[in-house]
């Protein structure tokens, strides 16, 4: 996977880790919405020869705006590179209409943005890869954490908006299963969160899933 990718489900994802001898977490935001890594053995020589103010490009002689530049010591790691298809590229051949149009609607109105993700409407939710979903529902993966454990406190006290930006932030954690097997959708049916429920099915979690002993979310249901 990408770097991204594993710095974002470090120690999250089963199997997922960032290369402990290259990155540390120094910080994770109650929900993980914000994780700050430090970049480990970094190479003295390349420091320096970013700092060193001839290697920056200015935009014009003693100008205060100059842009620096990567290392010569990457050059064989970036020469790799795929750049990601920018929104604003209207270069490239291949345009999704929709995205850009909603897109420029929440950049003219935020407003109308933040409300919307507020709402938690089915846009607001985006389903996680397949792989990583099945990869969560694994015997072997399933675990009490500090996520399953927040995860069942907001069911419990039925804390909708928070549940919500919880999801929204990172859709996977809503598929997790604490050590019995059981998770959200299992919380939500026991006690009778119907509302939840229809967010948890719109990230695409299973109400059929056994826990430990056999049952699903439907045979423990307070929701009629």
């Amino acid at each position: 996977g990408s770097l991204l990718y594993k710095l974002h489900s470090h120690d999250l994802v089963p199997g997922v880790q960032a290369d402990k001898n290259r990155f540390k977490e120094v910080f994770k935001s109650k929900y993980g919405k914000v994780r700050i890594f430090k970049v480990l053995s970094v190479s003295k020589e390349s420091k320096e020869w970013v700092a060193d103010p001839k290697n920056r490009i200015c935009d014009a002689p003693g100008s205060w705006f100059c842009r620096g530049q990567y290392p010569p010591a990457l050059k064989k790691v970036l020469d790799q590179k795929q750049d990601f298809g920018q929104l604003e590229d209207f270069n490239k051949k291949q345009v999704d209409d929709e995205y850009q149009k909603k897109y420029f609607e929440h950049l003219n109105d935020p407003d109308k943005a933040h409300k919307e993700g507020q709402k938690g409407g089915a846009s607001s939710f985006v389903r996680p890869p397949k792989e990583q979903v099945d990869e969560l529902q694994k015997r072997e993966n399933w675990q009490d954490t500090p996520y399953t454990s927040e995860l069942w406190n907001l069911i419990d006290a039925n804390n909708i908006p928070m549940l919500k930006e919880y999801i929204i932030a990172n859709p996977l954690v809503a598929h997790m299963r604490s050590a019995d097997g059981r998770g959200p959708m299992f919380w939500a049916h026991e006690y009778g969160r119907d509302k939840i429920v229809k967010i948890l099915r719109k990230v695409g979690v299973s109400e059929k899933h056994k826990d430990s002993e056999g049952l699903t979310p439907l045979d423990d249901t307070e929701i009629f």
